[in-house]
């Protein structure tokens, strides 16, 4: 125990904490359970991000609070036996709360340091000492109540206050930060009323601000009553000092402005609740619920395949689809997909049935999925890579009544799937037969409407299983229009088919080329990223794509000049990669969640500087940002995006509860529905989006949408598995990787490398924990719940292989360990086996390039990621 902090009469008045019979061990015991679990810094509406290192400048403002409010106040406190701080402190909990803050609210308050002892109550000294007062706002309680537990929660911490705040600190041992005070960060304080003159004899004396350009703590709000001679109160003055690190002058007077608002709210009604106290002026809620979502345009709704049928009319002998020396005109790629969409109808196909589609990237794809719209059905994609246990469920569930594929994606289908193969002369010949023209509703089973299925999309599923999302024609011809339109594409542009069909933002490419006259360009199958990424692109002159931010990581935009517009999306886009990708060219930030189509909002073009923003909803979308009350929150505020528009799924295919949840009545537009997203945003003052984080746990890696519980689910069903828990962490900048923790049952020892085999035979690559612990037992909080910081971080596996023979190998395997972050690795060792993934993979192909000259493309890496592969290709060189 360190006593640097502690005078000879502090320890003879407290004791040692050696005595558990001592004052300070009684008071240490206190505030350990007071404070068990307290947020480790509140998320408030802050202007900028959190600097590393703060430079402590503030900034000020003084308010008033006038002589009628001050009485109400006064007359409240007296009602409810609480002291005027009491008040101010429950008042100012509630702010914080309802700007963004959570409902656990801890605020620093000074004392005055002397009730301990009664020979203190003359010393002249400094004996000040702090506290931290926490308000519980759990429940929407009303302000009555919140009162009571302040005042509750106040009288408790004012008799154990005599523990010193850096003892306390020592004690909890909270997450220690350059960047943010521990246990707190917004101070409240009170302090004498010195505005008149005070005079003695011969002696004059008058008070004098104190101004400064300093904050010590991100917020910090000092409250002076006067009173009339009589005693009648007088007003309030509020002096309010605020990290101009982290807040601009407009933001914290407009939130000091909402802080006296809701107290005469609260003088009027005490018992209104938290959650109905109205922070919005009526200029604010027209301003963030209609006039930035004023998005209306007359945009005819079209079923997709006459979207595209329209076009192929337009220019026929325009080049639709080009790959690897193939190129279809937009007549060829319309008669091939009519033929193909009769033999489908033949087979029973029509509207509301799925067609599941199964193809690598080709132009058969694009036909396939053209053709499947074509008969009036919705198209189920199917990566051929999936583990067959995820495609045998997916089919199960979805039911198609056939799988387009060909011979070698069908080796990972089920046996009773009905397979369509593309590629048996057989059917074939019976394609050609059909004939090529326009495909109609008199061709049909039955009429296709808007309101029909286009597409049936899985995803990461929380209940341990993925779900479909069932997604209509009714939002496919408004996200044409907008993205050709915004992206400014032309019949001269030619983009890019990147994406996985599995990921829904490849309808956006596909759309956005098949219905402007531009030309979809197919690079082979398998992943690009990095080097080999732009490599392709600029080899196949791409001016427009869509990229997840991952696979740019180690490609260099100056090797791309003949890329017009990139468009960002799938995952948070760093401002780092803004500065990098955003000269030169248009820049875009996309974001859509399945559950609507496709993208829903979209930046304007991006410069460097800041956080890049998500932007304005697109054309008749509507975007809310809500809080649990479904309340609008003012710009600046975090809270839940929920979105409208005809671009809404219509579900989740067979799970109507589920879809019930997530799909609720919209309380601006009688009669609609809007999605809850689940994903924290804030307005800016722009009237564009920024995106926050995740108010679940559900996470997005490199671009892929991730439900922890579905990978906790197969880890947990493993022999000797008691509990798992799945994170995502990041304890290296910029690696961000999924990390499984198990615990075991009694007497079973599971075996880390045969989890992690477990869960890559169910689940898709990007889902497979990066690695998995096993953990006598999960850590847990002083209340019994998880604790997620103190899960220890990973031990990638080491590699335990062959030693290296040769100066290359040596260098080779030094080069393999730093980029996994593990001690060593041996020759033959798998790069993925022993955590790494492909954003890394990317990064070690431009290493390998860049300091040994040894070009090796992705696809290739992928076949052997191991030092011996790379060295047994360059001997055969």
């Amino acid at each position: 125990m360190q006593y640097a902090d502690y005078t000879l009469w502090q320890r003879g008045l407290l004791g040692g904490d050696q005595d558990h019979d001592s004052v300070l061990a009684r008071q240490v015991a206190y505030w350990e359970a007071a404070l068990a679990d307290l947020p480790e810094q509140l998320d408030l509406p802050f202007d900028r991000s959190r600097p590393a290192l703060p430079t402590y400048r503030g900034g000020h403002i003084t308010v008033e609070v006038d002589a009628e409010l001050h009485r109400g106040l006064v007359e409240l406190a007296r009602k409810h036996q609480v002291t005027m701080f009491m008040v101010l402190q429950a008042g100012l909990a509630v702010l914080l709360s309802r700007s963004g803050a959570g409902t656990d609210i801890p605020i620093g308050v000074p004392v005055a340091g002397r009730g301990g002892d009664e020979g203190l109550h003359h010393l002249v000294g400094f004996f000040v000492n702090t506290l931290v007062l926490r308000a519980d706002l759990s429940g929407d309680p009303s302000f009555t109540e919140l009162l009571r537990r302040v005042r509750d929660t106040d009288l408790a911490a004012y008799a154990h206050q005599d523990v010193p705040f850096e003892r306390l600190v020592e004690v909890l041992n909270p997450v220690r930060s350059t960047a943010h005070h521990p246990l707190f960060q917004v101070m409240l304080a009170s302090d004498e009323d010195t505005s008149r003159e005070w005079a003695a004899e011969g002696l004059r004396a008058e008070g004098l601000p104190l101004a400064g350009d300093s904050a010590k703590f991100d917020l910090s709000l000092t409250f002076r009553s006067r009173h009339e001679p009589d005693g009648t109160p007088d007003g309030i003055g509020i002096a309010l000092e605020y990290a101009a690190d982290l807040f601009d002058h407009d933001t914290v007077e407009a939130l000091v402005g909402r802080f006296i608002a809701l107290l005469g709210q609260f003088t009027a009604d005490p018992g209104l609740r938290v959650g109905d106290v109205e922070l919005l002026t009526a200029a604010e809620r027209d301003l963030v619920v209609s006039r930035w979502n004023d998005t209306t345009r007359d945009i005819p709704m079209t079923v997709l395949p006459d979207l595209v049928a329209a076009q192929a009319a337009r220019t026929p002998d325009a080049v639709a689809l080009e790959s690897d020396g193939v190129a279809w005109t937009y007549a060829e790629l319309d008669e091939r997909s009519n033929r193909l969409a009769r033999h489908l109808i033949g087979l029973g196909v029509g509207p509301e049935r799925v067609v599941a589609v199964a193809l690598p990237r080709s132009p058969d794809l694009i036909a396939a999925i053209l053709a499947v719209s074509k008969a009036g059905a919705a198209h189920l994609p199917i990566d051929p890579g999936y583990p067959a246990d995820r495609i045998g469920y997916m089919l199960t569930d979805a039911n198609p009544v056939a799988v387009l594929t060909n011979r070698a994606a069908s080796a990972n289908l089920p046996e009773r799937s009905p397979v369509v193969l593309l590629d048996d002369p057989a059917v074939t010949a019976a394609v050609a037969e059909r004939p090529g023209h326009p495909v109609t509703d008199d061709d049909r089973t039955a009429p296709l409407l808007a309101a029909h299925r286009a597409y049936v999309i899985y995803t990461s599923g929380s209940t341990g299983r993925p779900k479909g999302v069932v997604v209509s024609h009714q939002g496919l011809a408004n996200l044409a229009a907008f993205m050709v339109h915004t992206l400014a594409i032309t019949p001269e542009s030619r983009m890019a088919q990147l994406l996985s069909l599995s990921f829904d933002m490849s309808l956006l490419e596909v759309l956005s080329a098949l219905t402007s006259g531009a030309t979809l360009v197919l690079p082979p199958p398998g992943q690009l990223a990095g080097e080999e990424l732009a490599d392709t692109m600029r080899e196949l002159r791409i001016t427009h794509a869509v990229v997840a931010p991952a696979a740019l990581a180690g490609a260099a935009p100056e090797r791309l000049p003949g890329l017009e517009c990139l468009v960002v999306g799938g995952e948070a886009l760093p401002a780092e990669m803004v500065a990098e990708w955003s000269t030169g060219r248009r820049m875009f930030n996309a974001y859509g969640p399945t559950e609507t189509t496709v993208c829903t909002t979209i930046s304007g073009p991006l410069t460097a500087g800041g956080a890049p923003p998500i932007g304005p909803p697109n054309w008749n979308v509507r975007s809310y940002v809500l809080d649990s009350r479904l309340t609008p929150v003012p710009p600046g505020v975090a809270g839940e995006l929920y979105l409208a528009g005809p671009g809404l799924a219509r579900g989740y295919l067979n799970q109507p509860g589920l879809t019930a949840l997530r799909f609720v009545a919209c309380p601006f537009e009688p009669g609609q529905r809007m999605y809850r997203t689940g994903d924290l945003v804030r307005w800016r003052d722009d009237g564009e989006l920024e995106y926050l984080g995740r108010v679940d746990q559900q996470v997005k890696i490199r671009g892929f949408r991730i439900e922890p519980g579905e990978v906790e689910a197969v880890l947990a069903a493993q022999p000797g598995v008691e509990h798992a828990v799945v994170v995502v962490r990041e304890d290296r900048p910029g690696d961000r990787r999924l990390v499984g923790y198990v615990q075991p049952e009694a007497g079973a020892v599971p075996d880390p490398a045969g989890l992690r085999a477990a869960a890559a035979r169910v689940l898709p690559a990007h889902m497979v924990p990066n690695a998995v612990m096993v953990l006598d037992a999960l850590p847990l909080s002083i209340n019994g719940k998880l604790d997620r910081k103190a899960l220890p971080a990973p031990t990638f596996a080491t590699g335990a292989g062959r030693k290296p023979a040769t100066p290359l190998e040596e260098q080779l395997c030094e080069l393999f360990a730093e980029v996994l972050g593990v001690e060593r690795v041996g020759v033959d060792d798998s790069f993925f086996e022993l955590g790494g993934h492909s954003l890394l993979s990317a990064v070690l192909v431009a290493r390998l390039e860049e300091q040994f000259g040894i070009a090796i493309s992705l696809r290739d890496f992928l076949g052997d990621p191991s030092v011996s592969g790379i060295t047994g290709r360059e001997a055969q060189r």
